[in-house]
């Protein structure tokens, strides 16, 4: 009767493993998916934001660019963190079972991180941000309102401040998981 117990146990871990690794790549498809519909979204906001047609004009739709782009950024980064939540157990957790040569690997990926990749993300939505803006700026021309001079600067700072706090966030989140693996190698 153990034998069975220990035999479906081993089952039971090794089906928990399969199903860790198509749900790890199953989330690497979802972060691409957020990224090019953040591209196309982004792109199809500049463009009716250009867009005037006789009186109306669809300029006020620039300002949304940053909230848009941020949203965006919120799930990539959600993604990508549950991605190297799974590689942090595999790598750490003596109740993953996995093999050695999984857990060099998982240990490898976490100490070579690519540092510019951890920004790709972070400086595509600055230079949406800076973009929009600059376009808004063109759009308005010579006559600007007294109020876009107290809601232009404030839209710009909160939008610039919310995306390095943003980054911030997610690399501290990426470096506690890197932590983790190294307290999980001292203990």
């Amino acid at each position: 009767m153990e034998k069975i117990d220990k035999q479906f146990e081993q089952e039971l871990h090794a089906d928990f493993l399969r199903s860790l690794h198509d749900e790890k790549v199953k989330t690497q498809g979802e972060r691409a998916t957020y990224i090019t519909s953040k591209f196309a979204f982004i792109t199809g906001l500049f463009g009716l934001g250009a867009l005037k047609v006789g009186e109306i004009d669809f300029s006020l739709l620039l300002y949304f660019i940053p909230l848009v782009a941020i949203g965006y950024d919120l799930y990539i980064r959600a993604s990508d963190l549950s991605i190297k939540k799974m590689g942090a157990f595999l790598r750490s957790s003596p109740q993953a079972g996995t093999t050695e040569i999984e857990r060099s690997w998982e240990k490898f990926a976490a100490k070579n991180r690519d540092k510019l990749a951890q920004l790709a993300t972070t400086l595509f939505s600055y230079i949406i941000i800076i973009g929009a803006a600059v376009f808004i700026l063109i759009q308005q021309g010579s006559y600007k309102p007294t109020a876009f001079y107290v809601g232009y600067p404030i839209w710009l700072i909160v939008s610039v401040v919310v995306n390095g706090l943003l980054w911030k966030s997610h690399r501290d989140q990426v470096k506690k998981l890197d932590d983790y693996r190294e307290q999980q190698e001292i203990s």
